[in-house]
């Protein structure tokens, strides 16, 4: 929906203390409207505090001018800025209204969160379905919400420094820059992202999803959880069958087609997607958008033609874009320039791609379908976990310590990971956490030097707050795979992915999958509905029947895969070693031996991903 900035002090004080961020950085957030608005410039400046309101607006619901921000209530005491959508924002709104607020736009959901604030204060979170971020003032108290939806869907940051917070959709809207953070560099090759409160600039935190704070009179503030995705799963899995979850999904993607501009789909080809699709696509015609490489690539397989197959089931207006192992270097050198901290996630480039063809085809609004591994089991390797724990769990530690001595025969060959987890079971140790495994590929004592790693947190400590959290108490694996992905993976790294990557082109990608209502639901699914002998995601598979054709259910999962092993070949790896050399020249992260191996253009392909990726920020964004 758009960008958001602004700045808080509870001191007296010159304007320019407040001068922080800059909402014109993030301009192509919402390039419908760019305001500012300062509570000095009011008729009647506050005495309790004294703040700094901005927003970029890119206008989706109520398109008039009455509904752009910073908005206040109809009486001035209470502001707001606000990055998302409020689904359920009309019954809220009727609600309000037999309460007896007052209203001056025709439909904006903006209104109804600063209602909502001003009738329930905090208490209002629990009342909204939807994805969000935002900053209420009360003047009068001189409080101040603010607050991240369920998901972390949309972003975060903010700075407490000398009695002033700051606050952005974006680090690069902050006029100062602090040290890199180091301590949290090895989170990032453990996760491929940093987990949730931290940032790459240790002066700037992220406010993790489902966490708001309160803050009255210049308190510094303390992040507090309010929502977790097992709170409604506290008698385990005890729903009969999958009817409500599928209801849900039906419900959540009619909520969310409804703008005042046009919705579209991306479309992968898989089952995900498709099925999205397909709901989107009951009773209107929709566009669809699609990406794949040339066929050419080496042992690259496209999914254009399951997209296609899908986009003619469904008559949508289809829009596919092939692209070449060049193409796809050029997209992601913008967007290392987008990313103001990095995300090891190799599909950006072409999700980047996809928005700007959805903005240029005149679709402001794009459905998505992460989240629906996460909730349905989707990954074949927590499946093989939740296998392997039953199966450890019936033998004796021993017995295992014992089978491993010998090497693990008849298994290391044939299933490496299922070894790895049976070493940690032997220790003590959970055999996974969830869908980026907090294990390095490689041995770090190989990669990286004694004093990195000497410095470096442990990478586990964020893991396991997460996992050992009082809700996941009575969780089963898969329960506590699903919760761990959804509050640390898909916020920082998938949902990351999606919102840069379409807010940088001006459009909105929406996520039914994470509809709250939906998640709580499916955390309570038997485990018969979800897993077997015919696979994964089974209650998905059986919903869409009918919806799709066969081919697209039955087909095995692939994922959105990139050529990582032609894109960085051998001959790609000898280009980008200085890059990598000279970002560890000055951060001193490799070990010399490693550093031999890039030198030498032998690192490659997924292993080289990582590193080139974090040596491409680092060359733009602090070089």
């Amino acid at each position: 929906m758009c960008g958001i900035a602004g700045s808080v002090s509870w001191r007296s004080g010159p304007e320019a203390d407040l001068d922080t961020v800059d909402i014109a950085r993030l301009a192509y957030r919402g390039p419908d409207a760019l305001i500012t608005v300062r509570s000095a410039e009011l008729p009647a400046p506050p005495v309790a505090l004294r703040w700094k309101l901005a927003h970029a607006r890119l206008s989706i619901l109520d398109l008039a001018d009455a509904a752009n921000q910073p908005m206040s209530s109809a009486d001035g005491r209470y502001w707001i800025v606000f990055n998302g959508e409020i689904y359920n924002h009309a019954p809220i709104r009727a609600e309000l209204i037999r309460l007896g607020h007052v209203f001056r736009t025709d439909h904006s959901d903006t209104e109804t969160l600063l209602n909502a604030c001003v009738q329930w204060g905090r208490g209002c979170l629990d009342r909204l379905n939807g994805m969000f971020a935002f900053v209420f003032v009360d003047q009068v108290a001189g409080r101040i919400l603010a607050a991240r939806d369920r998901m972390g869907i949309k972003p975060f940051y903010y700075r407490w420094a000398d009695g002033v917070l700051s606050f952005a959709s974006e680090p690069k809207a902050f006029l100062q820059r602090g040290e890199v953070n180091r301590s949290a560099l090895l989170d990032y090759f453990n996760f491929l992202q940093i987990e949730g409160a931290s940032t790459f600039d240790a002066s700037i935190r992220k406010l993790p999803a489902a966490h708001c704070f309160e803050l009255v009179r210049g308190a510094e503030p303390v992040p507090e959880r309010w929502w977790h995705p097992l709170q409604a799963a506290a008698h385990g899995r005890d729903l009969a069958d999958a009817d409500a979850c599928m209801g849900l999904l039906q419900e959540a993607v009619e909520l969310q087609m409804v703008a005042d501009v046009e919705v579209g789909t991306y479309l992968s080809g898989g089952l995900d997607s498709s099925v999205v699709a397909a709901l989107a696509a009951r009773g209107r015609r929709i566009s669809t958008f699609s990406i794949g490489f040339t066929d050419d690539v080496p042992g690259y397989a496209s999914e254009l033609r399951h997209a296609e197959l899908v986009a003619r089931h469904l008559d949508s207006r289809h829009h596919p874009i092939t692209i070449t192992p060049q193409e796809y270097l050029a997209a992601q050198q913008r967007v290392f320039r987008i990313l103001d901290e990095p995300i090891a996630n190799e599909a950006c480039g072409p999700l980047l791609l996809l928005s700007e063809k959805a903005r240029a085809e005149g679709v402001t609004v794009c459905l998505s379908g992460e989240g629906s591994d996460e909730i349905f089991i989707g990954y074949r390797h927590w499946h093989d976990a939740h296998r392997v724990q039953r199966m450890l769990g019936a033998l004796p530690r021993a017995g295992v310590k014992a089978f491993l001595a010998l090497g693990a025969p008849g298994l290391a060959a044939r299933k490496p990971d299922w070894v790895a987890w049976m070493k940690r079971h032997a220790e003590g140790r959970r055999i996974i956490w969830g869908g980026n495994d907090a294990l390095l590929r490689e041995d770090p004592d190989a990669l990286f030097s004694p004093a990195f790693l000497a410095d470096a947190r442990d990478p586990y400590a964020a893991v396991a707050a997460h996992c050992d959290a009082p809700a996941c108490g009575s969780a089963d694996l898969l329960q506590r795979l699903s919760a761990f992905d959804l509050q640390f993976r898909l916020p920082e790294n998938l949902l990351a992915r999606v919102d840069r990557m379409s807010m940088a082109a001006s459009v909105e990608a929406r996520v039914p999958y994470l509809d709250h209502r939906l998640v709580e639901q499916a955390m309570r699914l038997p485990l018969r509905l979800l897993v077997g002998k015919a696979g994964e995601k089974l209650a998905l598979k059986r919903f869409a029947r009918g919806l799709l054709p066969d081919a697209i259910i039955d087909r095995p999962k692939v994922g959105f895969t990139i050529p990582l092993h032609e894109v960085l070949n051998a001959r790609e790896a000898l280009a980008q070693r200085h890059l990598i050399l000279a970002m560890d020249d000055a951060l001193r992260l490799y070990s010399p031996g490693f550093r031999k191996e890039l030198a030498a253009g032998r690192v490659t392909g997924m292993r080289l991903w990582p590193h080139y990726a974090l040596a491409s920020w680092w060359s733009i964004h602090r070089a």
